[in-house]
């Protein structure tokens, strides 16, 4: 008889033992505890309902605030196209405008071009003025020395 009684010992301290080594969860309110937090539940309550107040107002104001900032994104886009669109005509407008100068520059070039063209001319005709007239003239003197010599010396 001794020995069921030992094992029953030894089971019911290994058990204590087991029981203080395992952690217990948070002591549970009392009795008394429950009916304070009855009684001061409309406290409680009035408190959550200010809480849902103030999140809602919150709330409210979040939306506008994204309703405002949507709208001023939307007005972002809508002048970001006005200046894509302006952009592309000054692009065209610029591209344009450098044809026509390149075009200036090669009607100048070509003006520049016949200008040296006609001056080299006209000095090439002076030249030749000025060799001819004296080509003739010495064609006469030569005619008339011939002459003369003839004449005179003949």
């Amino acid at each position: 008889m001794r020995q069921p009684l030992w094992k029953a010992l030894v089971s019911v301290c290994f058990l204590a033992f087991i029981l203080i080594a395992v952690p217990q969860p948070a002591a549970q309110a009392g009795f008394f505890d429950r009916i304070k937090d009855i009684y001061n539940t409309p406290e409680k309550i009035s408190e959550l309902e200010q809480q849902y107040i103030e999140a809602k107002e919150a709330l409210v104001d979040q939306r506008q605030l994204l309703e405002d900032s949507a709208r001023k994104q939307q007005e972002l886009i809508e002048q970001n196209e006005q200046f894509r669109q302006q952009n592309e005509q000054l692009i065209a407008k610029n591209a344009s405008m450098q044809a026509e100068m390149e075009r200036m520059k090669q009607d100048r070039q070509s003006f520049l071009s016949k200008l040296m063209n006609t001056v080299i001319i006209l000095a090439a005709l002076f030249v030749a003025y000025i060799v001819s007239i004296r080509v003739w003239r010495y064609m006469i003197w030569r005619k008339q020395r011939s002459a003369n010599g003839r004449g005179m010396g003949g």
